[in-house]
């Protein structure tokens, strides 16, 4: 009976690996909402930093508060001018925008270390499967490639 109940665990954790792996998958290959090419004087470009490459967190970290801070200033301009504004962006982006592509750089980076656990995780589970279900899993990747 303990071996039913162990077997319904580990398949559900192997499952769970797979969610997080489909998940990794998909954080590999982003939908940029930018051009990825920040710099914090608008318009120049000779000092700005590419976001497909920066591995630098807490400078991606600094992009979003710098922009934040713009916006906010910026709508209390608007306030105390009495004007009605179009929507504040930065080098032809929303902040919304900018942050969206921060916050896919940073799952990027991230993505490694996820990926080593969840591989050492896989390796444990493989470690506890029964014999019994090993066969049974066996079977199922083989009824599946015949089809």
């Amino acid at each position: 009976m303990a071996g039913k109940a162990t077997d319904k665990k580990v398949l559900a954790l192997i499952e769970e690996v797979k969610k997080r792996k489909q998940e990794i998958a998909r954080a590999e290959k982003p939908n940029w909402k930018t051009n990825c090419s920040f710099s914090f004087i608008e318009g120049k470009q000779a000092d700005s930093i590419n976001l497909h490459v920066t591995n630098d967190v807490r400078q991606l970290v600094k992009i979003v508060a710098f922009l934040i801070g713009q916006e906010k200033v910026y709508q209390e301009a608007t306030v105390i001018l009495g004007v009605e504004a179009p929507t504040f962006s930065w080098n032809g982006s929303s902040v919304a925008d900018w942050t969206a592509d921060v916050k896919n750089r940073i799952n990027k980076i991230q993505i490694e270390d996820k990926r080593r656990q969840l591989n050492e995780l896989e390796g444990r589970l493989d470690k506890v499967i029964s014999p019994e279900l090993r066969a049974e899993m066996e079977l199922e990747a083989i009824t599946a490639a015949l089809k």
